[in-house]
């Protein structure tokens, strides 16, 4: 908590000078590559791979409001979900299409990565479109970006 509590001071008091930087090639390309790996994770149901992109302490919001806290928990939330997508029926066509991505440093370890997508599935003649919004807080941690908070937001009327 105490770690969550401190990313969001860093977040209101960013807003000045290191908020609005870019981040260096080397981070992008090492955050491209952490989020790559954890949307394919996901897409292949490997919550193995997906954990190993938590720090400890990581904490996510999900979409009832509900927040879970550590690695172990979280890890257990994703994998009842994914238990419970494979029980779902297989769509014919799935379509995911990014609205809006934008990272920033929060400060020269912390970055914020917020992202906006619809996804379309497709079963025969119907089709479902939902809108989900993502922000996430990763900390660079011995070298390596790992995920500090998910917070996800569907998008309803």
């Amino acid at each position: 908590m105490k770690n969550i509590l401190i990313s969001f001071i860093l977040l209101a008091l960013s807003f000045g000078s290191v908020g609005a930087q870019s981040l260096s090639a080397a981070d992008q390309k090492a955050i491209d590559e952490v989020m790559a790996l954890g949307q394919t994770a996901f897409q292949k149901m490997d919550i193995s791979i997906l954990t190993s992109l938590f720090s400890e302490n990581v904490e996510q919001i999900v979409p009832d409001g509900t927040i879970v806290r550590g690695k172990a928990n979280v890890a257990a939330g994703m994998g009842a979900y994914m238990s419970y997508l494979k029980t779902q029926p297989k769509p014919d066509r799935y379509e995911s299409k990014k609205t809006s991505e934008q990272y920033r440093y929060l400060s020269p370890d912390l970055v914020l990565a917020t992202s906006s997508e619809v996804n379309t599935t497709y079963f025969g003649d119907k089709t479902k479109v939902e809108k989900l919004t993502t922000a996430m807080v990763l900390r660079k941690t011995n070298g390596k970006w790992l995920t500090e908070l998910i917070a996800l937001t569907p998008v309803t009327q």
